[in-house]
């Protein structure tokens, strides 16, 4: 679902460059790090308040008072500092993960607290979300599978199922790593309706869905393989001719 989130408004921005171990830098190095990083917090500000496409350089570069030709100095494009804030997007959901998923609870109460908080990321900065995950999706698709975003969510929803299956909760008439790819192929299903249409009310639809993908999840009763309401029983030989001999 997906890397489908971007981290509350109120979360710290992390340094966008390290110290180099425990050398303290020099006053030019410590002063290049501070513009860079007031460059981005400027922006990430400013597209979550006014959305990416209307944001320009100038608006970002007045806002961490600096002059544009600075800003170029730091980021070769605005694209350039989307693509930095979908590594936000990878450590936030990984994050939710080790929360909700991984944590103490039924396996449906997992799955519905994590997709509550994904929910709630997304209201907090929902303009920027949507255009960080456009970029997101753009910088990492491959043309052989599944966007990695995807691939990365699989193995806890695998775990996820795989305890639930356990206690009973999910259903065990399938694989675990199956029940686990189309559970998230359904949540993304949320998400990629928001990409194509921003309009689409995808904090109400993660829920939606969600319900949905847990009732498909549920335990269900081996099915009995009835056609027209007649038993099969695909093992049983059927006598010479076809015919049950009773009926003669």
């Amino acid at each position: 679902m997906a890397p489908e989130v971007t981290p509350h408004a109120s979360a710290p921005i992390k340094p966008i460059v390290e110290m180099d171990g425990d050398r303290p830098l020099g006053r030019r190095e410590r002063r290049k790090r501070e513009v860079r990083e007031r460059i981005f917090s400027a922006a990430r500000d400013l597209f979550a308040k006014q959305g990416f496409q209307a944001t320009t350089v100038d608006e970002i570069a007045n806002l961490a008072d600096v002059a544009p030709a600075t800003f170029f100095n730091h980021f070769q494009s605005k694209q350039a500092l989307l693509g930095l804030m979908t590594g936000e997007v990878f450590e936030y959901l990984h994050s939710l993960t080790t929360q909700h998923l991984e944590g103490d609870g039924s396996s449906s109460d997992k799955l519905r607290n994590f997709i509550g908080s994904a929910a709630q990321g997304i209201a907090a900065s929902r303009g920027v979300a949507r255009d960080v995950l456009l970029e997101f999706m753009r910088s990492d698709a491959t043309p052989d599978g599944p966007h990695p975003y995807l691939q990365r969510l699989i193995d806890p929803f695998v775990a996820l199922v795989e305890e639930g299956q356990r206690s009973g909760e999910m259903r065990t008439d399938y694989p675990a790593a199956f029940l686990a790819q189309m559970a998230v192929g359904m949540l993304n299903s949320a998400i990629t309706s928001w990409l194509t249409n921003p309009d689409y009310p995808v904090e109400t639809g993660l829920v939606e869905v969600t319900e949905f993908t847990l009732k498909t999840l549920g335990a269900a009763p081996i099915p009995d393989r009835t056609v027209s309401g007649v038993q099969e029983h695909p093992t049983q030989a059927v006598p010479s001719g076809g015919r049950d001999e009773g009926n003669r």
